[in-house]
């Protein structure tokens, strides 16, 4: 009956006894390596959605910041034919840009010839990542770790496409600006938002992975150290369960960094402290189950030792009595024999 109760243990009530109970991690890590694995899935994927949602809503605050950057500081431009037309007498460099992760945008529309593209990137290094907007393409340069850079040419047409799912044909600054803070660009919050939670699962579960095979290690160190022997898939199935706090934590701290950009320099080693305190914890209860029922043990055993000398003392007893009451039974015997005889004789006769 026990055991039923064990492998129902529900979701929720795994949180709360992950967080509050340490001397049921046992106890959930009874139901095996699987059923584990789907736990971290699931609260691994809870903590994809929290992120991916804080995601979605850093997207859309930086394209309105985005639109009234271009409002305010872009001149004003036409695009039609695949091209654009943007009346300047030289590149515009546009410098400490932050939004997302971009260093430095250049709009050099005037510049049509390779040789021509190829000074204004020249004159225009940076470390980081660079848009630059020609006449008749884009084209981003992202830096590797080696410094050298990854250029990536678009065309005007595949890169409003792939944006908008539209195929449009011409547009100015205030159109670019109204469909920026339009409802049109839900399509695009829906599909970044798949996309980037789809991304933040798969990486996020990976994580986890390395996260509990880690501290399972440490977890079978502390067992070593504290003389307790253990598989080390039940040690790698309670530091799935010892996870369980600091995820949630770090639920918590994205959501306050969104609101108050918040930040704590070593978070990752507080996260891995936590999640071992947690799992030590576990462990070191296990060991102290195991000292008292291990007592217990030995005091049944003693006990037992105690009955059979008991039972052993009694039979000697009831052996060395055997004889004696035997012979008191001859005894008994003979004189009741003997009566019997002295009374059947028969008596002599009076002279």
């Amino acid at each position: 009956m026990e055991d039923n109760k064990i492998k129902n243990i529900s979701f929720f009530k795994k949180v709360w006894y992950s967080i509050t109970k340490f001397e049921k991690y046992p106890d959930m890590a009874v139901e095996g390596v699987k059923s584990s694995l789907k736990y971290l899935f699931f609260i691994t994927a809870i903590v994809s959605l929290f992120v991916a949602i804080n995601s979605i809503i850093q997207m859309n605050k930086l394209v309105q910041n985005l639109a009234s950057y271009i409002e305010n500081n872009i001149p004003d431009f036409t695009y039609a034919d695949g091209k654009i037309e943007m009346q300047i007498d030289e590149p515009i460099v546009l410098e400490n840009i932050e939004y997302g992760g971009i260093n430095k945008v250049i709009l050099a529309p005037d510049a049509e010839t390779e040789e021509q593209k190829n000074k204004v990137e020249t004159d225009n290094t940076t470390n980081g990542t660079i848009i630059l907007f020609y006449k008749d393409q884009i084209i981003i340069k992202n830096q590797r770790e080696d410094g050298e850079f990854v250029r990536q040419p678009y065309t005007y047409d595949d890169f409003i496409t792939s944006y908008t799912q539209q195929d449009i044909k011409t547009f100015n600054k205030a159109d670019l600006v109204n469909y920026m803070r339009s409802p049109n660009m839900n399509t695009y919050y829906m599909r970044y938002s798949v996309t980037v939670l789809f991304y933040l699962i798969i990486m996020n579960l990976l994580l986890a992975l390395i996260d509990t095979l880690q501290l399972a290690i440490l977890g079978w160190l502390t067992a070593c150290v504290a003389k307790i022997r253990m598989r080390f898939a039940a040690i790698y199935n309670m530091a799935i369960y010892s996870l369980t706090l600091p995820i949630i934590l770090n639920i918590i701290y994205v959501v306050i960094n969104y609101f108050t950009e918040f930040t704590i320099s070593y978070f990752q080693i507080a996260y891995m402290a936590i999640a071992y305190i947690y799992l030590a914890a576990a462990i070191f209860i296990l060991k102290d189950d195991f000292s008292k029922k291990q007592e217990e043990l030995e005091k049944i055993k003693q006990e037992q030792i105690k009955v059979r000398e008991e039972i052993k003392q009694q039979e000697e007893q009831k052996k060395e009595e055997e004889p004696k009451e035997e012979k008191d039974k001859d005894d008994k015997k003979k004189k009741e024999e003997k009566k019997g005889h002295n009374e059947g004789e028969p008596k002599g006769s009076e002279a």
